[in-house]
């Protein structure tokens, strides 16, 4: 199953998608989810109502993947305070020890969801990384399938934190 995942996010990202895909969301109500994180935390999407969320679907095994994180990372800390939740979301069902092992080595400070497959199928999740912005009001904003950059996720966070000073 890992080298099955591994071989759809090389094709995925280099072959069929080589400029990925991003596209606006057009403000469609999220999905509500419920997921344990790998502290013990139940975190749901209702109980974030009010943040923005970016949901990054990612996997140990993906090199674009393992490229993002720093700047997720960064993210995270340039975004703490301002009503911004960063959630991981683990495309490795069964391997606990590979997240957290990946979590140790790039320093994760958010929270790391396992996606299981209806989070996975919600959010229509077929590779990492894939990751999606949902506004304060629980619509979805942004669906971006490649890496997202420090630059390119900081912009569309500060127009989203921006509306709430107007």
């Amino acid at each position: 199953m890992k080298l099955l995942m591994q071989t759809l996010c090389i094709l995925s990202t280099y072959f069929f998608l080589p400029a990925g895909l991003t596209t606006p969301a057009n403000g469609k109500a999220a999905s509500d989810f419920t997921a344990l994180s790998l502290t013990g935390q139940v975190i749901t999407l209702a109980d974030l109502k009010g943040k923005v969320v970016v949901l990054n679907f990612w996997g140990s095994w993906c090199e674009p993947c393992r490229n993002e994180t720093p700047d997720l990372v960064a993210v995270q800390r340039q975004f703490s305070g301002k009503g911004v939740v960063i959630l991981g979301a683990a495309m490795a069902h069964g391997d606990e020890a590979a997240i957290k092992t990946f979590a140790r080595k790039y320093h994760i400070n958010y929270p790391i969801l396992v996606a299981r497959s209806k989070l996975l199928h919600d959010y229509s999740v077929m590779v990492a990384p894939t990751t999606v912005i949902i506004d304060r009001k629980g619509n979805l904003v942004h669906r971006q399938v490649k890496a997202i950059s420090r630059e390119d996720l900081s912009h569309r966070l500060d127009a989203l934190v921006e509306t709430v000073k107007r």
